[in-house]
């Protein structure tokens, strides 16, 4: 019912990866891990579209060795959130409270999760048609495509990389519409498969996350003009091979991303709400970076989508 302001939620992040077993002085076997969360949450919505929710959370990692030790990763607990409603996006921080197999509480920082929602039929919306005008946040998604170098990197046996690797990007812009400042989070992924090989195995796989600050300068033609700036990290699966135990390298916070760094990114809107953007991304912390590497350095196109 429209009039009463309860409403019940359920997701599930389920997740299957490998990760690589390293010995002294050599990378060793990689073992299938198996990670799945469940959330139950009921939630009740207050004025100004935000919203405080109760619920329970049931999270289960596994992997060989937890079966070999005779345990496996069990947590249950319960679940607290609050969310607020940003033009047609809801935003929502979730904390977890611990129960099993140790107490947690709210000060535990990975405790938390940040979920971002699209209500595809919102009864809201048509009671206020004049909101999004009024509204002084604009909210984008980010839908494109990179192309980047691909030279430099390894090559599996029998098998030749392309030239040119093709990524796709996905993301967030929360845009303030007075100060023509954004805040952005975007994600591109390239995985590309060893199809035409013996070897059965992925043969190149980079992860870029890009979080930063971006400005909008509208010109005469009603274009815009944008410059970004922010946090970049990279996974890239060439540079695994350098956390071997042990390794000429300080691996220390570059097991989950290779490259962190800063990431720089100017873009001009040829078309309406479509961005031809250059990103290059300045490593400060690395495995074996150099400063300017052709892969990290990409031309796409960027098209900012409004649902309504």
């Amino acid at each position: 019912m429209d009039s009463l302001p309860i409403s019940m939620a359920f997701h599930r992040d389920w997740s299957n990866e490998y990760f690589d077993v390293f010995t002294m002085g050599e990378l060793g076997i990689s073992q299938k891990q198996t990670w799945i969360e469940n959330h139950l949450l009921f939630k009740y919505r207050m004025k100004k579209n935000n919203a405080i929710g109760i619920g329970y959370y049931h999270m289960k990692r596994e992997n060989i060795a937890h079966h070999t030790f005779n345990s496996n990763r069990d947590n249950k607990g319960l679940l607290l959130s609050y969310s607020q409603k940003l033009d047609w996006l809801s935003v929502e921080l979730r904390n977890k409270i611990s129960l099993q197999p140790i107490f947690g509480f709210i000060v535990d920082d990975v405790l938390y999760s940040i979920v971002m929602t699209y209500t595809i039929h919102d009864p809201t919306n048509e009671k206020d048609e004049n909101h999004k005008a009024k509204s002084k946040i604009a909210v984008n998604g980010l839908l494109g495509t990179r192309f980047f170098s691909t030279k430099g990197m390894t090559i599996i046996p029998n098998e030749d990389f392309d030239k040119i690797g093709i990524s796709p990007t996905i993301g967030i812009e929360i845009l303030d519409r007075k100060s023509n400042f954004s805040l952005n989070l975007e994600k591109d992924i390239w995985i590309s498969l060893n199809g035409g090989s013996p070897f059965r195995e992925v043969k190149g796989y980079l992860n870029g996350t890009f979080i930063g600050i971006k400005y909008h300068l509208a010109l005469k033609n009603e274009r815009h003009i944008r410059m970004g700036l922010g946090y970049s990290m990279i996974r890239d699966l060439d540079k695994t091979r350098y956390l071997v135990i042990p390794s000429p390298y300080n691996t220390d916070g570059l097991v989950n991303y290779q490259v962190k760094g800063i990431g720089v990114t100017a873009s001009y809107e040829l078309f309406k709400n479509t961005d031809i953007e250059l990103k290059h991304t300045l490593p400060i912390r690395s495995l074996n970076e150099p400063l300017f590497n052709p892969t990290r350095f990409s031309a796409g196109i960027i098209y900012r989508a409004h649902p309504k």
